[in-house]
């Protein structure tokens, strides 16, 4: 896997939170908790290259080849953030495919047709618990994520890496003309209501008692999650809209950018940012998404 470092000072003053964009917020975050825990956070080193490679690199130049991105370690550092909470983000696209054409990035508020397929990315700046679910023409909820094949299940995904949802397989609209929704969950910790839906969980066996290093605590044992039969079987509307209100999110920005607007990542895309920007220890990102088909 391929890792990015981008550092980027953001020279302000006397600016608060809501002077920073939601994807500058995306960014932040990893600098913005290390500030709220006390950390100064450090630049990537940059490494000297050999004379001989140096050398080799001037006579040879590398084409001109945008890489793949599938991480970005970012170290944005605001000089001033006046919440001390670290932001919660998600970032979000939808890769289309038309005619057999290569999956490419398009605007969430495009209008679909028959034949055309889609996937939709989904990436978070700090570990947090994602859910996924999506109702069809027929009125039916299904959960996209977490699936068996991510992580053995595990629906705790990893900051700065995207995910396809879904997993090696794709959305693909028929002849019937309708609307598709998607209710995307993104939460620092388990949320109860959909833990229920899709896992049966155990409290993992005891294991040998080690000796947490000086000043440490003690990492809490998560529980063994498996995937329930119930949480494989469609959802009706009534339990969807009654998860949907038990979860409460405020304060959140939302940002859509494409290519017109300059990226800190240097990369062009098409994507929606939606940050918390003051998500606590509970904080959570909630986004409900339709996709029109004519």
């Amino acid at each position: 896997m391929k890792i990015f470092n981008l550092s980027v000072i953001l020279l302000v003053s006397n600016l608060g939170a809501q002077e920073l964009t939601p994807r500058e917020l995306f960014f932040a975050a990893p600098a913005i908790k290390a500030k709220a825990a006390g950390v100064r956070p450090q630049a990537p080193a940059q490494k000297k290259a050999a004379p001989a490679v140096a050398e080799q690199a001037k006579a040879n130049p590398p084409a001109a080849a945008a890489p793949a991105r599938e991480q970005i370690t970012a170290a944005i550092i605001p000089a001033a953030y006046i919440s001390s909470q670290p932001p919660l983000g998600l970032r979000y696209s939808l890769l289309l495919s038309r005619d057999n054409n290569p999956y490419s990035e398009v605007d969430a508020a495009s209008t679909f047709r028959s034949g055309d397929r889609l996937k939709i990315t989904v990436e978070a700046n700090d570990d947090a618990y994602l859910y996924v679910i999506a109702r069809g023409s027929s009125g039916l909820w299904k959960v996209l994520f977490p699936v068996s094949e991510v992580a053995s299940g595990d629906n705790l995904i990893q900051p700065f890496r995207r995910y396809e949802v879904p997993n090696g397989g794709r959305f693909y609209f028929d002849d019937q003309a309708g609307e598709e929704k998607l209710f995307l969950v993104l939460s620092r910790k388990p949320e109860k209501n959909f833990e229920d839906l899709i896992y049966s969980v155990t409290q993992p066996a005891a294991a040998p008692a080690v000796k947490p290093a000086a000043g440490a605590p003690p990492a809490p044992a998560r529980p063994a999650k498996t995937f329930q039969v119930a949480g494989m079987r469609p959802i009706d509307d009534a339990l969807v809209g009654r998860v949907r209100g038990d979860l409460i999110a405020r304060d959140l920005v939302f940002e859509k950018v494409d290519d017109s607007k300059p990226s800190p990542t240097q990369q062009k895309e098409t994507a929606v940012y939606v940050v918390n920007k003051n998500a606590g220890p509970n904080g959570k990102v909630l986004v409900d998404l339709k996709l029109e088909h004519k």
